[in-house]
């Protein structure tokens, strides 16, 4: 018991903090680091956007999985960290962005909190064509 009580908190321990996980995530998307970006989303996400690429050429470029063509900084809010509301399995950063959707739910996958880009609304907006 004492063996597994200890393994438990050993891999809390190493579990960064939703708000750091968004502060990797904007630093990712500001390098133009792709995979370090999509290593820090939810796993449907990533694949989505891995796969975006391939969509994108065999359509002949008409069809943009992106407006952008790659994962940008507008994907995720801007501002500070407000508050971090934890639910088990699920969390909610919420920040104080001076544009709508200062929300960043995230998921809990294999022990380490991923941004769930499928639930916002600025992803949504991403995948838009423009209007």
């Amino acid at each position: 018991m004492r063996r597994v009580v200890a393994i438990v908190l050993l891999l809390s321990a190493c579990r960064a903090d939703p708000a750091d996980v968004l502060g990797a995530a904007r630093r990712a998307l500001a390098s133009r680091d792709d995979a370090a970006f999509l290593a820090l989303c939810e796993p449907r996400a990533a694949e989505l956007l891995t796969a975006a690429s391939n969509v994108v050429a065999q359509s002949g470029h008409v069809f943009k999985v992106l407006r952008d063509g790659r994962p940008t900084p507008r994907l995720l809010p801007d501002g500070e960290v407000l508050t971090v509301e934890e639910n088990g399995h699920r969390a909610i950063v919420v920040t104080r962005s001076r544009k709508p959707g200062g929300r960043v739910p995230m998921r809990l996958v294999e022990g380490q909190w991923r941004i769930d880009l499928l639930e916002m609304p600025q992803f949504a907006d991403a995948i838009r064509p423009e209007r």
